[in-house]
């Protein structure tokens, strides 16, 4: 009997039939591990711990995992009586490590190593057919990536809470992705609004009595490079009432624009959360679904790029919709930090227009295959004209203007995808309906307008925005991101306001403590530990090495935080929480001090500190931080 070990058990419903038509004079069982089966301690350690027993000489000791009991039993029987041993957890850093925990955990000796992209029959085939050991570079990398964590975890969380008396903690990348959202706080707190002026012309087409604008062009006459802002509202008043000018160029061209690339992990969540409105972690839950039900490839990942045999499946899917695909596959440049180890998210069975057990699953799935097929079609074409005019203005000062129109002459991919499924069209012509000029050729001005203009802040960032931060920064890794996003979040670190992200109180106190003495909050010191992790996984670092580093490191870090006493502090049952911070409000029932109780990701409240003496159980709502008077409980 063959035993094939899987990650996770909503594989077995395909893989089983499945493995009756690759291997029909085969007996086939297939267990799932239910994910990771140990990890290292999550709670309770103090700094005597790293060189005693969680991490003996910096070397992890793990745990099984209480969850995990029932699925080692049935691994463990399953063994009894098996004959060859197949680990086909997944094709990735993650599954990599599962599947070396399950060899080590249950002593398994002799074994195959396999892996697939996505569940069709031709992708087992091959994989049955290329079977190798465990990769250890990779299992290093990954296990090299917990301690590190871990180590943040255990000895600077510890420090913080003792500092601040509140439940704060903090992570090698955790406090990293609050640290971007604090930044782009600051950003808006200083930013100084430009208040400043530009002008449209509107221009008549007496043949087809359309109207057409002109934009005031400020630089080089009017403003600088560096500072392009126009600020007399008197001179632009002027502009605005030039009656006539002169036509400079008119000059038509062709504009071609390619489609975007098929969706990589950040990407997806990206385009779900502008389309069907989804936090990160929700995406990758319904994609993991889709994955497992084999329709679609591998959904971590950030490689662009789709595998070459799916061209002639695409071809075919595109010929039959009336679409025109390129003849070979278009390549699309990938980032600078991935791995490029898995092509791009696309469709198993690209015919399948509907795919999926749920609403929310076929949604996804057709956001998926969409993007995925239009990647491959031709490219849209542009008619477009650019006219320059000229005028005197005041001082004789040249005004110049510029007009730019297009109309699209061949849809190409916007055929299929129309912009409905992610990202903002920032490229996309202006229509505008510029009529053919001739140069020297003097108009009329229809009417002047002034346009009173200011200056925007950045944008703060959405859970979605964060993760392409995080990509851009090369900060994390694929598989890494939604979970990033939804452990800030579900800690208080980071707040949802009308799905703009802002930085919690506690996330502000907690950067306080850590900007300025820890290199682990470095932008460039994460992106570059990243760099060592894959180091690791291509076997030019070790594991040893690269931790032995960040371990000295942190511990001379570390002197400036033990040297700060310890807050003041109260315990009210399971809620840590801050005599100092809730004195300056008080209960509106008998006047004692608030208190702030918190129990990160589960309760956020205000509850008054007569609880005990008086049995006063008067409690409000937490608001950024703050207890909202207006909605007391218990009165």
């Amino acid at each position: 009997m063959k035993l094939m070990i899987i990650e996770a058990p909503g594989k077995l419903k395909k893989l089983g039939p499945m493995m009756k038509k690759l291997r029909p004079d085969e007996h086939w069982m297939i267990v799932a591990s239910g994910g990771h089966i140990r990890d290292l301690p999550e709670k309770g350690q103090d700094s005597t711990m790293i060189t005693t027993g969680v991490l003996k000489n910096l070397r992890p000791v793990y745990e099984v995992l209480p969850r995990s009991q029932r699925s080692i039993k049935s691994m463990h029987d399953a063994l009894k009586r098996a004959t060859e041993i197949y680990l086909a957890t997944d094709p990735d850093r993650e599954g990599e490590s599962i599947a070396w925990h399950i060899q080590q955990a249950l002593g398994i000796r002799d074994y195959q190593r396999i892996t697939f992209n996505q569940i069709t029959l031709s992708a087992v085939r091959e994989a049955l057919s290329n079977p190798r050991k465990i990769d250890l570079p990779l299992v290093a990398s990954q296990e090299c990536r917990r301690v590190l964590d871990r180590l943040v975890g255990y000895l600077v969380t510890q420090e913080l809470r003792r500092i601040l008396g509140e439940p704060t903690s903090a992570g090698r990348v955790q406090s990293v992705a609050v640290y971007i959202v604090l930044l782009r706080e600051r950003e808006i707190r200083n930013f100084k609004v430009v208040h400043h002026f530009g002008v449209d012309l509107t221009f008549l087409d007496e043949a087809t009595e359309q109207k057409w604008k002109a934009e005031w062009v400020t630089v080089p006459d009017f403003a600088t490079e560096d500072h392009p802002y126009v600020q007399d509202g008197t001179l632009a008043n002027q502009v605005a009432g030039t009656r006539a000018v002169i036509v400079e160029s008119c000059t038509d061209s062709k504009k071609r624009r390619g489609p975007p690339a098929p969706f990589i992990s950040s990407t997806l969540q990206q385009a779900a959360s502008v389309a069907l409105g989804w936090d990160p972690d929700k995406t990758m839950m319904i994609a993991q679904k889709l994955y497992e039900q084999g329709v679609i490839s591998y959904h971590r990942t950030d490689n662009p790029n789709l595998d070459d045999d799916a061209m002639v499946h695409l071809k075919t899917v595109a010929r039959q919709m009336g679409l025109d695909a390129v003849e070979e596959r278009r390549a699309f440049q990938a980032g600078d930090a991935a791995q490029a180890g898995h092509p791009a998210i696309a469709p198993t069975t690209w015919a399948d227009e509907i795919a999926g057990e749920t609403p929310d699953e076929q949604s996804l799935y057709k956001l998926i295959r969409i993007r995925a097929l239009a990647s491959q079609l031709a490219d849209a074409i542009y008619d477009v004209r650019t006219v320059k005019l000229l005028a005197k203005g005041p001082d004789h000062r040249p005004l110049r203007f510029a007009a730019t129109g297009s109309s699209i002459s061949y849809l190409g991919w916007k055929k299929l995808l129309k912009g409905d499924d992610a990202e903002e069209d920032k490229t996309e012509p202006p229509k505008n309906p510029v009529p053919k000029l001739e140069p020297r050729l003097i108009l009329s001005v229809h009417k002047g307008e002034v346009l009173s203009q200011k200056t925007k802040a950045p944008p703060r960032f959405t859970k979605a925005s964060l993760v392409k931060e995080l990509e851009r920064l090369g900060i994390g890794r694929p598989g890494t991101f939604a979970a990033i996003v939804k452990n800030i979040t579900g800690k208080g670190l980071v707040v949802e306001e009308k799905r703009k992200l802002v930085p919690g109180p506690l996330g502000e106190k907690t950067i306080a403590q850590l900007e300025g003495n820890f290199t682990f909050l470095q932008l460039e010191f994460t992106s570059r530990m990243e760099k060592d992790l894959d180091r690791i996984a291509q076997g030019l670092e070790t594991f040893s090495a690269v931790v032995t580093r960040f371990y000295q490191h942190l511990e001379a870090e570390l002197v400036k935080l033990r040297n700060q006493p310890s807050a003041p502090t109260q315990q009210s049952g399971n809620y840590p929480t801050s005599a100092l911070a809730g004195s300056e409000y008080k209960c509106g029932k008998c006047g004692a001090p608030l208190a702030r109780r918190q129990k990160p990701g589960k309760f956020d409240f205000w509850g008054c500190t007569a609880y005990k003496t008086s049995g006063c159980n008067v409690s409000y709502p937490s608001i950024r931080g703050k207890p909202d008077m207006s909605k007391p409980r218990g009165m």
